[in-house]
């Protein structure tokens, strides 16, 4: 379990996670009084986004844009997101440009949560890792691949790796191809949670098929939930409302 905010991450009802994906700070200023009083228990900024604004510059870009953030979700805990290209991010962002981007962030305290691509430079993630640890960020390690599934072996052997460095949460976010890669990966985060029952681990398949698995709950690959709030920041989101939705359906048997 994490406690960040007013939230705690992986005990009681899943926590549901809305994306912030504008371009331009005009338009990221329009998404969130739109979503200002959305259901969500904590956004996603993806940054990768706003890196795609003319002009960009980043001290000065990213610091009006977490202002804005704050003025309509002052409580909600704001997961900080640089999706690169290779795992489906919205901007080709090199890899020494990853790593100052994240830099920066944790500098200038931009997240309430960072999310750290695993597959990077090994002594890069650990520096990044230690810097969120020093600024009191927790980090939720994350790993995308968009071409294919992995096999339930293949997900526990990430999910291993990733322990290495030492993460508040682990994320791994595959493509399914029938419903054994989506039953992988609900068994994989059942049988990780079993033996490392302090680290939340979410293991999301993307696309329809996967949708199964963005409402599985607690244990078994869903402490936290993305859903849709405008516009989705992966495939196969389910929006906001129809989470929560579902959450009630079964909230009387799993989340007493």
């Amino acid at each position: 379990m994490l406690k960040v905010k007013n939230l705690t991450i992986g005990e009681g009802k899943p926590d549901i996670c809305v994306p912030l994906v504008s371009s331009n700070l005009e338009d990221l200023e329009k998404e969130c009084e739109a979503l200002k009083d959305s259901v969500a228990n904590l956004m996603e900024w993806r940054v990768d986004y706003l890196l795609n604004k003319e002009d960009f510059h980043a001290t000065r870009d990213l610091d009006k844009a977490w202002k804005i953030i704050r003025k309509y979700f002052p409580d909600k805990p704001i997961l900080t997101t640089v999706r690169t290209k290779s795992q489906g991010g919205a901007h080709k962002t090199p890899g020494g440009d990853y790593i100052g981007l994240l830099s920066l962030i944790i500098a200038s305290r931009w997240a309430d949560i960072l999310d750290v691509e695993y597959g990077h430079e090994m002594m890069d993630t650990k520096v990044l890792v230690s810097r969120a640890r020093k600024q009191g960020i927790p980090v939720l390690m994350s790993y995308h691949k968009f071409k294919r599934a992995l096999s339930e072996m293949e997900i526990l052997d990430v999910l291993e790796n990733m322990r290495f460095f030492k993460p508040d949460i682990e994320k791994i976010a595959v493509m399914p191809q029938n419903y054994v890669d989506v039953a992988a990966l609900i068994s994989a985060a059942a049988r990780f949670d079993q033996k490392h029952p302090e680290i939340p681990v979410i293991t999301i398949g993307m696309g329809e098929m996967g949708v199964l698995t963005r409402i599985s709950g607690n244990h078994l690959g869903g402490p936290i939930t993305f859903a849709a709030g405008l516009n989705p920041s992966a495939p196969g989101q389910l929006l906001c409302d129809e989470v929560r939705t579902l959450q009630a359906i079964i909230e009387q048997q799993f989340y007493k």
